[in-house]
């Protein structure tokens, strides 16, 4: 039997980031906080807060979400 790895199993979130200035969330669930330099996303296992300045949801569809702004940091808690 295929072994799956624990990353590749649809509930675990996927972050992907791109420099400082874009961020793809996959799995999520909500948007807890949502201000300009904070931004809160739970996600199935954990929750993404994102800091930064001028942060803004570029997209969002009930499986992603894309932050862009200058990302000053990621906390997973």
């Amino acid at each position: 039997m295929l072994q799956m790895s624990t990353d590749l199993q649809v509930n675990q979130p996927i972050v992907e980031i791109i420099g400082d200035k874009f961020i793809r969330i996959d799995n999520y669930i909500s948007i807890e906080e949502f201000e300009n330099e904070t931004i809160t996303v739970k996600t199935k296992i954990k929750k993404v807060r994102i800091l930064g300045d001028n942060l803004l949801i570029k997209f969002i569809n009930e499986s992603e979400i894309g932050i862009t702004g200058v990302v000053k940091s990621i906390e997973f808690f």
